[in-house]
């Protein structure tokens, strides 16, 4: 090991050279949520052991369900086809939720989010889960 890798190594971790995987800070104060209460339509709901397929590919697992009202989009995740973030391209709709981890993306502010506006959601999703 070189001196150089040796002294970067010994250092202590802080906020600014810590490397590895994260726990992700959602965004509080997105401004896309809009005034609405959201909910899962009974359509795009899921248990823990089966979400429902990417309507594009076919695809079962890591998949979206679009947020924006009366969509009942479901897609497969940037990591499998990419046709949940084709549909909010084509669409506009930028509000969605991940069906492997409950967890809410904002495809503008490209960032987690979390709100008071998503408690009737995750208490849907706590109910549909069990």
């Amino acid at each position: 090991m070189s001196q150089s890798n040796k002294s970067a190594s010994s250092q202590p971790m802080n906020e600014d050279n810590r490397t590895g995987p994260f726990a992700i800070e959602p965004k509080y104060d997105c401004p896309h949520l809009g005034d609405r209460a959201y909910i899962l339509l009974q359509s795009t709901q899921h248990d823990e052991n089966h979400q429902p397929p990417c309507a594009d590919c076919g695809e079962s697992q890591e998949n979206w369900s679009c947020l924006h009202e009366n969509c009942q989009y479901i897609g497969c995740s940037r990591y499998q086809q990419k046709h949940m973030l084709n549909h909010h391209e084509s669409t506009g709709h930028n509000i969605c939720l991940s069906l492997s981890d409950n967890s809410v993306f904002c495809y503008a502010c490209d960032s987690y989010i979390d709100s008071p506006q998503l408690q009737n959601l995750k208490l849907q999703l706590t109910r549909t889960t069990r």
